[in-house]
């Protein structure tokens, strides 16, 4: 595939950040046009710093949406990509290790220099959940020994145990013992207007990070079951608003637009190198739930003005299992397809659907009231009119009472209400797919793993070339630690 570039502007400072490392203070001699490390101020990189955040997870899921079939290829090698086609994801690779992970690493060092807490938790925050997403699509990272240039050129990597058992929670942590601190006095201490998510409002960024830590022990509740209960009581001090007023997510602007739209929405039909798959259309049009139309379906792909919504199936060529009949695509019309839309990075309906999840097996009735209150916020955020919430959740398949709810209930919506989100495929893979779960899936027409699911990413393919230290890794089918 080739590479699809992002368009978002750095701000002028963020992207000094990453080109100034020189920390002696400015000399005589010095150009004094090119600024100094010294210079680049923390409320500088703060900025920078969200935007790569974004861009890693949009990166995530422009190349990964085709593993838990949110996309199948509409083109080219796009089209192999869903078959399980080997391919390196140098993007997600670069966004995460050329420009977030560094960033932040340089933010969150001079935020505990100069005693600025909040900075310094946001820093923490954002890069837990970088190298969260990161972790959960290749396993090993490098993390302890990376980011020091002139003292370790050839990082270890860090095992997958390692990063979630000792770093991630070290992280998490720590982002919530820095945002619970007391506003510093000093109004050059705190965080402003350079915060492009919540305009310095700590107490959303507290939230976010107790949400945040909420997902990570979802993601080992399978290695220990007693993290569901630490995920639900996570959850229960994140966020509080069901319209999505405080989930974390970054807007695109007129000047700035959204990567969807400038890679896939402005696209001519012929040259969208990926469609909605047939999954994620049949879970939505009335197949999966006989009769059932999602109001959200018009929101989230356009048809053109079709009487119906087809999806593209996964692995296929034209012609082939009915792929040309797709007639669904991302444009300008929906809701990631605008050029101002939104890139989520964690969201309140995705904090009700791992409560419902954590407390599925313990406490039916809260689980029961979060799996609803998920569905509810989700259409909420994409603007659906609330006669048609009140419509669809009150259909007996969405309102069975809580005896008769089951786990592929409460995973399947939250399927569609993470639409476009890499955090699915974490999901599918904590239940190996399992079809009595995500009801109906399958693999691809054409699989390149065999009778294999894909398990992992594969490493950049510039990465080996650069550092001796890359784990060998037989194929995609090898599952990582964290779902072993």
């Amino acid at each position: 595939m080739k590479k699809i570039k992002n368009n978002i502007i750095l701000l002028a400072l963020g992207g000094a950040a990453l080109m100034a490392s020189c920390d002696k203070q400015l000399d005589i001699n010095d150009d004094p046009e090119k600024l100094k490390g010294s210079q680049v101020t923390i409320s500088g990189l703060l900025p920078s710093a969200i935007q790569h955040t974004a861009t890693s997870f949009w990166n995530a899921g422009q190349y990964g949406n085709y593993y838990p079939q949110y996309l199948a290829g509409n083109s080219g090698q796009a089209a192999n990509i869903d078959s399980y086609n080997p391919y390196g994801f140098d993007n997600i690779w670069e966004s995460a290790y050329l420009r977030a992970l560094p960033t932040l690493k340089e933010m969150i060092e001079k935020s505990e220099q100069a005693g600025v807490p909040h900075y310094a938790g946001i820093g923490k925050l954002l890069t837990a959940l970088v190298l969260m997403q990161s972790t959960d699509i290749w396993g090993d990272v490098p993390f302890s020994e990376a980011f020091n240039p002139g003292t370790t050129w050839s990082p270890k990597y860090d095992s997958q145990e390692e990063i979630y058992n000792v770093t991630l929670k070290g992280l998490l942590d720590g982002a919530i013992a820095d945002l619970s601190q007391p506003q510093p006095p000093l109004a050059s201490s705190q965080v402003g207007t350079t915060d492009l998510i919540y305009k310095g409002v700590i107490n959303k960024w507290l939230k976010a990070a107790y949400t945040a830590r909420g997902r990570y022990y979802i993601h080992l509740s399978k290695k220990n079951i007693a993290n569901a209960a630490l995920a639900a009581a996570d959850i229960n001090n994140g966020f509080t608003n069901a319209t999505g007023a405080d989930d974390l997510q970054l807007f695109y602007t007129s000047e700035r637009n959204h990567p969807w739209y400038t890679n896939l929405s402005i696209a001519t039909a012929a040259s969208r190198y990926a469609r909605p798959s047939k999954y994620i259309i049949d879970l939505m049009n009335g197949t999966r739930y006989p009769g059932l139309i999602d109001p959200r379906l018009p929101i989230l792909v356009d048809n053109g003005g079709a009487a119906t919504y087809v999806g593209r199936p996964v692995g296929t060529q034209d012609n082939e299992q009915g792929a040309n009949l797709a007639n669904t695509d991302i444009t300008v019309n929906t809701y990631y397809g605008k050029m101002t839309s939104p890139v989520p990075i964690i969201t309140y309906s995705e904090a009700q659907f791992i409560k419902a999840e954590a407390l599925f097996a313990t406490n039916k009735p809260v689980s029961y009231d979060a799996y609803l209150e998920g569905i509810r916020s989700s259409m909420q955020k994409f603007g659906v009119a609330s006669t048609s919430i009140t419509t669809y959740v009150n259909n007996p398949l969405i309102s069975k009472g809580f005896a008769a709810l089951t786990l592929s209930d409460i995973m399947m919506q939250k399927y569609i209400a993470l639409f476009l989100q890499m955090e699915t495929w974490t999901d599918m893979r904590r239940y190996q797919y399992d079809p009595n779960i995500y009801l109906g899936l399958t693999k691809p027409f054409k699989n390149l793993l065999g009778t294999e699911w894909v398990q992992r990413g594969n490493y950049a393919d510039n990465e080996p070339g650069r550092n001796p230290n890359v784990p060998k890794v037989a194929n995609q089918a090898v599952k990582l630690w964290l779902f072993q």
